[in-house]
């Protein structure tokens, strides 16, 4: 795996470091992010893509005009961490949330593909499987991120708040990624690794 300190003044140069997030900053829920992605043995891709993650912004936080995120924005990250990372970046900021559940449920039938939406316009954003089970996995390292909530947070508690669906993503992932949820949440949401 890479070395996440790396690119903690390519995060600097972009101004991460002054967006607050929760009780500290965006940086250090990003660099937790990609910690989280990689004890979960994620693809290196994906958890450079968690480093990344915030840098426009999400449905959820940060981005309510997903319109205005400036081309030359999207530029500087891509020099960062290549075209194919800074897509997926791209995508997990426009996604609707609501379409990121309908796909999950989507792809578990058999023969079913996703059907991620852009929040932006409704649209379908292309995907194959594996490029939606990155996004998901994305997600769910970001979700991890936010344990334990905040005191004085004022966001959704979404582990909590989704645990079934979360849980069932851990799950769908496997023994490595069920651990890495055991780690984070523990209590009533433990899953037992032996029924897996």
């Amino acid at each position: 795996m890479f070395d996440a300190e790396t690119y903690r003044s390519d995060l600097v140069r972009l101004g991460m470091h002054k967006v607050a997030h929760q009780d500290g900053t965006l940086v250090e829920h990003m660099f937790r992010a990609c910690a989280i992605l990689q004890d979960m043995k994620a693809k290196e891709s994906v958890c450079l893509a968690g480093l990344f993650h915030g840098s426009y912004g999400t449905e959820g936080l940060h981005n309510d005009d997903p319109d205005s995120i400036p081309e030359s924005k999207r530029v500087a990250v891509r020099e960062i961490v290549g075209p194919e990372v800074e897509q997926v970046i791209f995508t997990f900021s426009v996604m609707s949330y609501q379409s990121l559940g309908k796909s999950f449920r989507r792809i578990m039938r058999p023969g079913g593909t996703p059907e991620l939406k852009d929040r932006r316009t409704g649209e379908e954003i292309p995907l194959d499987r594996e490029q939606y089970l990155d996004i998901l996995r994305l997600k769910l390292g970001d979700v991890l991120a936010h344990m334990p909530p905040q005191v004085g947070h004022t966001l959704v508690d979404l582990p909590t708040e989704y645990a079934g669906f979360w849980k069932m993503a851990a799950e769908y992932f496997g023994l490595d990624t069920i651990k890495t949820w055991n780690k984070f949440t523990g209590g009533e949401l433990w899953i037992d690794p032996e029924e897996n």
